[in-house]
């Protein structure tokens, strides 16, 4: 069975982390776009609470794409940006209904950067 063009309606950018040396030796991470993708997203949870004496929120969120070259290699350490939001991929799952989609368990609201 295919995914109904109207459910991905969301346009998303998929990014992924790359590492360079510093002139002292450190590590810098930068994000590098990969593309933009159709996505479809679905909240699942929230919680707010108490960081560092700030209020802060985060949520769970699952958000579906289509298998393509751009997710082909696809990591847990990529992220994906919606309307300045950042979801930090938790896991690659396969789609029990669709054999080309992509599940993607997302978090957002304790971002790395």
């Amino acid at each position: 069975m295919s995914i109904a063009a109207g459910k991905l309606d969301k346009r998303v950018l998929l990014q992924r982390p790359e590492l360079s040396k510093g002139t002292l030796g450190e590590f810098d991470k930068k994000w590098v776009n990969v593309g933009y993708l159709w996505a479809n997203i679905s909240y699942l949870s929230g919680r707010e609470f108490i960081k560092n004496g700030l209020d802060s929120s985060s949520c769970s969120a699952s958000i579906q794409v289509r298998r393509s070259s751009l997710t082909s290699n696809i990591s847990p350490e990529w992220r994906i940006i919606y309307n300045d939001i950042i979801f930090n991929i938790q896991a690659v799952l396969p789609d029990s209904s669709h054999s080309e989609a992509i599940n993607l368990p997302c978090t957002t609201g304790l971002n790395e950067g």
